[in-house]
This record gives structure tokens, C-alpha cells and sequence, in this order.
């Protein structure tokens, strides 16, 4: 699937309706008390902080708002209170490898062993062989213009009827 966007305000909205989608699904990780991951690819500011703050506002986390880019610290965490699920966004840009993120807790966050929720990872191909199979793939391409992306959602294994359930809402027309 590939969504076109034209500011940060529509990247964050498919990222909301992300979010919704994984909260209304049966097989959701706050009814299956399992973890959901979603690897995020895309270079320097191709806006995969901006769409993680609308998978977070999509799963009705406390304060969306304080979603930011975990480069530095590896890892940040947004609790939604209403139905126990946590968004956990990490980024592997500054790790040496995947024994680096392994020795952090990635896996057992993988797990489940924190709790149910959502795993999205900024940079996943620097630690590709620790991903699970079933996840979803969303890759973010910058357009011509500065504000342009192309977003392109796949999901691989048992998600794949995720999509499925994925309603963007139309951008509103300018006037």
C-alpha cells in the first residue's frame, strides 16, 4: 500500500489511523497481550518521528504530543492508561549492531515480557536479523517537494490482514 502525503499534519494523520487500525483489530496486542512491531525505514528527517506521533495518538496514548525522536537515548515510552498498551519507539541509528540492541532488552520488549503494545523501530535494517517475522514494514520516501513523502506500508505474517482494516481520512481541501 503507498500513501502520498504533502505535511507533516497528513503524515501524522496515516500514523493516527495506523494506530486505530492496530486498536480496533481482534487480534490487537492490548486484547492478545502481545507486542506488535513496526519497522520504519527512511533517511535522515523523512518524518518517521512525525508518523510515530500519530501511531501514538492512533492508540490513544496519554500525551502524543511528547513524542519525540529516541536517537540519543534509544528509546522512549508512551503509556496509554485507558487499556493498559504501551508505544515503545526506539531507534537503532547509534547502535554498533544487533548484539548492542539485544544487550539493551530489545527481545524480551519483543516479547512481551513489559507488557502489550506497539514496538516501532526507527532504523531496523542495523539490527535486521533481531526483527520478527510478523511485523509491519512501512518505508517513508521524501518527494520533490520539501514536504512531499511517499509512505509505503506492507505487513509481513499474520498482519497482513492488518491493513486490510486501514481507513485514512482524506486531507482537508485548503479554503
Amino acid at each position: 500500500m503507498e500513501i502520498p502525503t504533502n505535511s507533516v499534519t497528513e503524515t501524522e494523520r496515516v500514523g493516527e489511523a495506523i494506530g486505530r487500525a492496530i486498536l480496533a483489530w481482534p487480534d490487537a496486542p492490548h486484547r492478545s497481550a502481545q507486542v506488535l512491531c513496526i519497522a520504519l525505514r527512511g533517511g535522515l528527517g523523512a518524518g518517521k518521528t512525525q508518523l510515530v506521533r500519530g501511531i501514538a495518538r492512533g492508540a490513544a496514548t496519554a500525551d502524543p504530543s511528547l513524542v519525540s525522536s529516541p536517537t540519543y537515548v534509544l528509546m522512549n515510552e508512551y503509556r496509554a492508561a485507558a487499556h493498559g498498551l504501551t508505544v515503545w519507539h526506539l531507534d537503532a541509528y547509534r547502535v554498533a549492531g544487533p548484539d548492542d540492541f539485544a544487550a539493551i532488552g530489545f527481545e524480551d520488549l519483543l516479547r512481551g515480557d513489559s507488557g502489550p503494545g506497539i514496538v516501532a523501530l526507527e532504523w531496523p535494517e542495523r539490527i535486521e536479523e533481531l526483527l520478527p517475522p510478523d511485523r509491519l514494514d512501512i518505508e517513508i520516501d521524501r518527494g520533490d517537494n520539501e514536504n512531499e513523502r511517499l509512505i509505503r506500508l506492507s505487513a509481513l505474517g499474520k498482519l497482513a490482514p492488518l491493513l486490510q482494516r486501514l481507513q485514512i481520512p482524506p486531507a482537508p481541501t485548503p479554503g
